[in-house]
């Protein structure tokens, strides 16, 4: 069954107090597919731009246009907000003299690369964006402004700065994950990143930044042929990481292409969600050599692998909504 989010059925269908992931392709003509791993029901939303992705909080959505320009939009509530151009730029020296080489030497149009937001826009009218702005030639930067500000605030080095893997919002604070396991937060008030801690000492293998029940988890899945996951709780103040053998009444729900946000999801008396359980890694395997499209769950208690559903489309990716 295929019919349109705007139905009076289609949003009784979805109930908010359960939060219930959804897995989320983007279609064709400004298509974007929503389909239940529960029931099989497919929804479908007509989208203001293309190359749909994910963001935290979750609910909200990021497009361009070909015109290079970003919007993000609920496809619940249907609010959608224009983005500042990526042109509009503020910088203290000596980034500017940084920027104004980058344009100098024609690297292209910048674009977004990864986004979070500090909070809901339709909850509240004062919100923050991060992002991470991407050149040509592999140039690239983290930016951020607040509503009503007519500028970005750039605040890496657009030259030298490693590639973030993961851009999220925590606790009154934008935090970046690095290609070189580096965590750091946004000082906003001096408008720099400053480092945490790094990660990854006697692990290797992707990590994904996960907030859950009020804590800052990194869920490493881990390198070699079983899909395995080990995680583990971030203290930032203290610089520390501490590794947690079960998530309680909690599982995680992590985007194979971490330009998706992850999240999670607690489970209570009124949740009703046939297949998935607490204490549980749901992540989308779509990796080549497998030739396979699955959605899989990890078990924390007992570290079995088990496929949870086919999507249809092997761009899907694991959507939480909300208003």
């Amino acid at each position: 069954m295929c019919t349109s989010w705007r139905s009076a059925a289609a949003k009784e269908t979805y109930s908010a107090k359960s939060k219930a992931p959804w897995l989320m392709a983007h279609a064709c003509d400004q298509i974007i597919e929503f389909c239940s791993p529960f029931g099989g029901r497919t929804y479908q939303v007509k989208s203001p731009g293309t190359q749909a992705r994910t963001l935290s909080p979750p609910g909200w959505i990021l497009v361009s246009s070909p015109d290079g320009e970003y919007r993000i939009f609920n496809p619940l509530s249907r609010v959608i907000i224009e983005l500042l151009t990526l042109e509009k730029r503020c910088h203290k020296p000596p980034l500017c003299v940084q920027l104004d080489w980058l344009l100098r030497h024609k690297s292209g149009r910048p674009r977004i690369d990864r986004i979070a937001l500090s909070s809901s826009p339709s909850l509240s009218r004062s919100y923050a964006v991060m992002i991470t702005m991407n050149w040509d030639r592999g140039h690239r930067c983290l930016a951020f402004h607040r509503s009503g500000e007519d500028a970005w605030t750039v605040v890496s080095d657009p030259v030298f700065w490693p590639s973030v893997l993961q851009l999220i919002h925590y606790d009154g604070l934008f935090v970046a994950l690095d290609e070189q396991n580096h965590i750091m937060t946004l000082n906003e008030e001096e408008r720099r990143m400053e480092p945490r801690l790094a990660l990854g000492q006697n692990v290797e293998g992707r990590p994904y930044l996960v907030e859950c029940s009020g804590s800052l988890l990194v869920a490493w899945k881990m390198m070699g042929d079983v899909d395995r996951f080990r995680v583990f709780e971030v203290d930032l103040e203290k610089g520390t990481q501490e590794e947690v053998k079960s998530l309680g009444n909690t599982s995680l729900f992590l985007n194979d292409n971490s330009c998706y946000s992850c999240f999670s999801m607690e489970f209570d008396a009124t949740s009703c969600l046939p297949g998935l359980k607490p204490n549980h890694v749901y992540f989308t395997d779509y990796a080549n050599y497998r030739r396979e499209k699955k959605t899989r769950s990890y078990s924390m208690d007992n570290r079995k692998v088990e496929t949870f559903s086919d999507p249809r489309d092997y761009r899907s990716q694991w959507f939480q909504f909300d208003f």
